[in-house]
């Protein structure tokens, strides 16, 4: 699939982190057998990111008693009718979570770090000028329907500057000394800019941005990250990722740090990473070790 979903467990408890598109759900539902839900992270209202949330709200098997539910915009937080990314995609998930007593708590990088039973959890993005920008495009993109008493959506909805992928919540997971970052879609100059004023620049796991999109990784953040260990998220279908340009990225600065990363899928797809990279390139992959691991532990 394109989407993103983690589940990070310790001691019995368990965190997850966006939930795929809908049927991650049955993956995801295996990863909380045994494990106490104690938080859920929307990044954003990609549909590739909430579809598996949707699914696990809905089922009242699920435990969410003692479950955290946090987002970037909640009072954005539709109905989800096809594949497409629109702002539609974030009205409803909070009604949904209405009926079963709970709902979405806002974060962005000015929350407070989040602690539970020794995990901490540090959002470093988006910043409130951002959910700004979201909520500027979102209410252009939604028109009052007298009819239907409600908000209904414009066909051909306003998104400048990818703003949806732009407000992704970000995170740092910290326990016990070991340090992951997850970007969700987000762009790398923001990242880069909050990690600097954070000065938090060495990580034990990073998940890059975008499924590895050129469009969401710089070498000016893979310069300033000190990790040799780095997760992509995608089936490599539609979108065909992780662009060569940013395998070139990585391959590049492992070369300048004297080194090897290792680069772990969620799917069997280093043949194809590597045959698009040769086309483009016309050199094979250099100090870049793939390896297929849907299990990391630290």
């Amino acid at each position: 699939m394109t989407g993103d979903s983690f589940v990070i467990t310790w001691q019995g408890n368990c965190v997850l982190i966006d939930g795929g598109m809908p049927n991650t759900y049955g993956e995801i539902q295996r990863k909380l057998q045994g494990n106490h839900l104690k938080a859920l992270f929307v990044t954003h209202v990609d549909y590739d990111h909430i579809g598996g949330v949707i699914n696990l709200i809905k089922q009242p098997s699920v435990d969410i008693t003692n479950c955290t539910f946090f987002m970037n915009n909640p009072e954005l937080a539709s109905n989800y009718n096809d594949t497409k990314v629109r702002y539609e995609h974030g009205d409803t998930l909070q009604k949904m979570l209405q009926q079963r007593g709970k709902y979405f708590l806002p974060i962005t990088k000015s929350t407070a770090p989040i602690e539970i039973e020794g995990l901490k959890i540090i959002p470093i993005l988006p910043t409130q000028e951002l959910c700004q920008q979201l909520c500027d495009n979102w209410d252009l993109s939604r028109v009052w329907d007298e009819l239907k008493g409600s908000y209904d959506y414009l066909k051909s909805q306003k998104n400048n500057g990818d703003i949806i992928n732009k407000a992704s919540v970000c995170l740092i997971i910290e326990y016990q000394q070991r340090k992951v970052l997850f970007l969700g879609d987000s762009h790398a100059d923001d990242v880069k800019e909050a990690l600097s004023e954070l000065k938090e620049f060495k990580f034990d796991l990073v998940k890059l941005s975008h499924h590895g999109s050129k469009h969401n990784t710089s070498s000016g953040l893979l310069e300033i990250v000190d990790c040799n260990d780095y997760i992509i998220s995608t089936n490599s279908g539609k979108y065909e990722h992780p662009d060569p340009e940013t395998v070139r990225l990585l391959s590049n600065r492992a070369k300048q740090s004297g080194c090897e990363f290792n680069i772990y899928l969620n799917y069997p797809i280093e043949e194809l990473i590597r045959q698009r990279y040769k086309e483009k390139y016309r050199e094979e992959i250099e100090n870049l070790n793939f390896i297929l691991q849907l299990d990391v532990e630290l």
